[in-house]
């Protein structure tokens, strides 16, 4: 009999193990082309029996007073499944609340940022790929413009990699192209992932750090409602 109940726990703590080792992928593909937009990503967990996929396939941005207009659409395949889609715009408003919430979120944890960073460095990059192709009508300016986005390209890509392990180098393009007409097109490829173990302790960590602020709960709750 005690060695049918050593079993069956061996049998558990395996299975309990090879869940919390198992990852949580993510994969982006963002590009744009001159007007056209559109941002994929899917998400994996538990060796695939969970998937999500999300896709905005139209960005527009209208006017600084206006913002960007955007579809958006989700499906996940949890229980019987669930898909929904709709249409939203990024305006100074919903902008200048998201910056009010993050205020109240940041006041209402404990060391939030140093609990970001910590979490940043659980993730692991599997492949960035960031090629832009560019042309504009004179050659001077498509060649100072080359030499601009290279450098912005280099400064985030080097930020990132001090927040985030690289599994191997990134990838990154700046193609000017020549004697032809205006155009720009950008495409980002990225597959990261984290384990689920480490994405589980990095949430009781913040559960913590969030009780340890009285009334931080409550706003956290308050925060999430809202935007429900």
């Amino acid at each position: 009999m005690w060695i049918w109940i050593g079993s069956i726990l061996l049998l558990l703590l395996i299975v309990i193990g090879l869940i919390l080792m198992s990852k949580i992928t993510l994969q982006l593909r963002a590009v744009k082309q001159n007007w056209d937009d559109s941002i994929i990503l899917d998400v994996t967990m538990l060796f695939g029996l969970i998937s999500l996929h999300y896709e905005v396939p139209t960005v527009v941005l209208k006017s600084w007073q206006e913002g960007i207009w955007y579809e958006k659409s989700q499906n996940d395949n949890i229980l019987s499944g669930h898909a929904s889609s709709g249409e939203q715009v990024i305006d100074q408003e919903k902008l200048q609340m998201w910056k009010e919430e993050f205020r109240k979120i940041l006041k209402n944890t404990k060391g939030l940022m140093k609990w970001m960073k910590v979490t940043m460095k659980r993730v692991t990059i599997r492949n960035l790929d960031w090629s832009t192709n560019i042309a504009l009508e004179d050659a001077a300016y498509t060649a100072t413009l080359t030499g601009i986005l290279w450098g912005i390209k280099s400064s985030l890509i080097g930020f990132l990699t001090y927040q985030a392990s690289f599994a191997k180098r990134p990838k990154i393009f700046v193609v000017p192209i020549f004697d032809s007409r205006p155009m720009f097109v950008t495409e980002v490829n990225c597959s990261a992932y984290i384990r689920l173990g480490h994405a589980i302790y990095a949430g009781i960590v913040l559960i913590v750090r969030v009780l340890k602020v009285k009334g931080g709960i409550r706003k956290w709750l308050g925060i999430l409602l809202k935007n429900q």
